[in-house]
């Protein structure tokens, strides 16, 4: 689930059977302190989504950069409720809060939706260039990525999962883009399914039929495919 990382579920008195496949956001609050630390970064704003992901991540990484002599100008939370009338307000506020500490450094604890929120107003308000500091939870979101005018903000760093390989996975994926493109598999498919009228049976998927194994190539070695199959032999081994 999105909040698997949460420390939280690192109590095993309260979670006893829970098994982690991801890192805890303790290490993730540690490295971003680390690498402030690399460069000398000691003034700087935090901003979190106001859900478990972004309290809870923020609030570790803040009380390890107190014992790291970082200053943090501005630490706030944005919101997840779009359809909120306030939700505008809160982050225009946020953005012109951060703009007042003059800090050229932000870090941001969100999902892809709150930080895009946030990333679309600092454009449209005409916050200067800084330095994002991020986690894969935005960083490798395609709408925060394909935002209009998104290089205006400045400098991206962030952290990805160390990711391990997937024995045979990418042989697994080729193997059924050919079948996929047999047109006996696809007959099978859709029998199976019990899609039996003519209509159906003749129907092409417009927007599967282009797609080639070249195109998902570069999925195939995301950092999140590992831990799905490391949660699965799990269960899998558990069961045996």
């Amino acid at each position: 689930g999105l909040g698997a990382s949460s420390e939280k579920l690192s109590n095993t008195e309260m979670y006893p059977s829970f098994y982690r496949t991801v890192p805890s956001d303790k290490n993730l609050a540690e490295a971003v302190v680390l690498l402030l630390n690399k460069f000398g970064w000691n003034w700087i704003a935090t901003v979190g989504s106001d859900d478990e992901y972004g309290r809870g991540a923020q609030g570790l990484f803040l009380s390890i950069a107190g014992n790291h002599s970082i200053c943090i100008a501005f630490e706030g939370l944005i919101p997840t409720d779009f359809a909120d009338p306030k939700a505008k307000n809160q982050l225009e506020d946020t953005i012109k809060l951060i703009n007042k500490t003059k800090v050229n450094i932000i870090v941001l604890f969100a999902f892809s939706q709150p930080a895009q929120a946030l990333l679309e107003h600092s454009i449209s308000m005409g916050l200067s260039e800084k330095v994002w500091i991020g986690t894969e939870a935005w960083m490798l979101s395609d709408t925060a990525t394909s935002i209009p005018n998104i290089q205006s903000i400045g400098t991206v760093l962030g952290f990805v999962m160390k990711a391990g390989t997937v024995p045979g996975f990418r042989k697994y994926v080729s193997d059924l883009f050919t079948s996929v493109q047999q047109d006996e598999f696809c007959q099978e498919s859709r029998e199976f399914n019990h899609l039996m009228n003519s209509d159906t049976l003749d129907t092409h998927c417009k927007q599967c039929d282009p797609i080639s194994l070249h195109d998902v190539s570069s999925a195939l070695s995301h950092s999140q495919i590992q831990p799905v199959y490391v949660a699965v032999y799990s269960v899998a081994y558990a069961l045996h």
